[in-house]
């Protein structure tokens, strides 16, 4: 089977990273070479990008974001990604040019000029999974995975969702921010395009997906997507380990 490209979407306490682990050990259970990348990348491009963002005494522009993600997918994809896909191997990504697409994209530069950027050297992925998630729970669960204790949340007067125990106005800054980039990202359409809600309804309630659910909605999708001939080899393979 040739080597899929998946990549994994969404705004911040989606669940990204806990997926592409989980799925990268599905695909492997099934008998698949695969390989776990992420952007920024561990490249010295990608460490420079990191530097950037945690120094507050620097201010890049859009633009020269624009450029310093530009280089490190580049090197990613030239280094990484491509050699893989040669090996048909899968590949299972945890970010990529569709965050470029919508973070840059909310700073103000144009979809046009960041797809042309990446034209004739970015490889098409055989499936982008854009999770989704109300960006208060989103938050609430990044504080929980930082604090190590789950937050209530309670709405002030002329305000957004606040914390009960914590920077109230950047929260609210941020909750904002959050729903933007949200909004980009539900525009992003396609037919390799996989919309996934984190959070559904169940009876009168609302519940977290669990990883295992969602890594079996991808699997599914990717099942789909693939040929008889090529599933059958597939688990043959599988059945020989």
């Amino acid at each position: 089977m040739p080597g899929r490209f998946i990549i994994v979407e969404g705004i911040d306490g989606t669940g990204k990273s806990t997926l592409c682990r989980e799925l990268v050990q599905a695909l492997r259970a099934r008998g698949r070479n695969v390989l776990h990348t992420h952007e920024p990348t561990d490249l010295p491009s990608g460490k420079l990008i990191l530097e950037r963002l945690t120094d507050r005494r620097v201010r890049p522009s859009a633009a020269e974001w624009l450029g310093m993600f530009v280089v490190d997918q580049r090197m990613n994809m030239d280094t990484i990604v491509k050699p893989a896909l040669a090996r048909d191997d899968d590949v299972v990504q945890d970010r990529s040019l569709y965050s470029t697409l919508v973070y840059q994209g909310e700073m103000g530069i144009a979809e046009a000029e960041i797809l042309k950027r990446h034209e004739g050297w970015h490889p098409e992925p055989s499936l982008v999974v854009i999770l989704d998630i109300a960006p208060r729970f989103g938050l609430a669960r990044t504080r929980r995975r930082t604090l190590g204790s789950g937050q209530r949340w309670i709405k002030q007067e002329g305000q957004g969702y606040l914390f009960r125990d914590g920077d109230a106005p950047q929260s609210t800054e941020k909750l904002h921010f959050l729903q933007r980039i949200r909004e980009r990202y539900q525009r992003i359409k396609g037919p390799n395009i996989l919309h996934l809600g984190v959070r559904e309804r169940d009876g009168h309630d609302w519940r977290d997906l669990s990883t295992r659910e969602l890594v079996q909605k991808v699997l599914a999708e990717l099942d789909a997507r693939t040929s008889p001939r090529e599933l059958v080899d597939d688990q043959r393979y599988a059945d020989r380990d």
